[in-house]
């Protein structure tokens, strides 16, 4: 694996993040996570709409194998979670 690793994907995230506006927040349809995740069946998870139409959600791999948590830094809102 490439030592850079860390760098090159940690440049193509903030690329892509780094001054987007957040404009809609809400938990996938049984549509929605069908064709993100295909058959899995374990809960739904939020996703975070952006004011250039991307969005990003929460996976529990990168196979896209199910649906995952989101955790903050947020003492109210510790963690964002996969609901049923």
């Amino acid at each position: 694996m490439d030592k850079n690793y860390k760098e090159i994907w940690g440049k193509k995230a903030k690329d892509f993040l780094v001054g987007k506006r957040i404009v809609d927040v809400y938990y996938h349809t049984d549509k929605q996570n069908e064709e993100i995740f295909g058959d899995w069946d374990y809960g739904s998870n939020v996703r975070i709409v952006f004011d250039d139409g991307h969005w990003i959600t929460a996976s529990k791999d990168d196979e896209g194998n199910g649906s995952g948590v989101i955790f903050t830094t947020d003492p109210n809102l510790s963690v964002i979670p996969t609901v049923l």
